[in-house]
């Protein structure tokens, strides 16, 4: 089983957005190129074309990019969700932060939170505003801990 520590929380932006953002600009940069070459040749129509499909791709790519833009906000919010969760679990232990792991990076009913070697499940108040730890037994003892991305 998988828990995560805040510090992955608070860092889950992904490197995936930032390949993405570098694919657009070198699709935009070839974009460029391709269209000054058509600009220059132009009874050449291999260029025409080359611009065509350039211009597509990064129109599609910034489909790509709109689409997980949304989807990334909704993680984020759900995340720093997480983060205060986990701030709210260290405050009522008495512990930091840092010792407070989770197995779920949303917040959800019967998630499990590892505070040292005690693990408990956490069950959520109708609204989502309350929750109650409960003590619980891993049968299995091989826990990944992920601390930062």
């Amino acid at each position: 089983m998988t828990f995560y520590g805040i510090g992955y929380l608070q860092n889950n932006a992904g490197v995936n957005d930032y390949i993405k953002y570098g694919m657009i600009f070198t699709v935009l940069l070839f974009l460029i190129f391709v269209f000054g070459a058509y600009l220059r040749h132009r009874l050449d129509t291999k260029y025409r074309d080359l611009t065509i499909i350039m211009l597509l791709l990064l129109l599609f790519l910034l489909g790509v990019q709109y689409s997980d833009y949304k989807q990334d906000q909704t993680n984020h919010s759900q995340s720093s969700q997480m983060v205060h969760f986990v701030k709210r679990v260290a405050q009522d232990e008495v512990v930091t932060p840092e010792e407070v792991y989770v197995n779920s990076t949303i917040l959800s009913d019967q998630m499990l939170v590892l505070i040292g070697d005690d693990c408990y499940r956490v069950t959520l108040s109708q609204d989502g505003t309350n929750f109650k730890l409960d003590a619980v037994a891993l049968l299995t003892s091989k826990d990944q801990i992920v601390k930062q991305k």
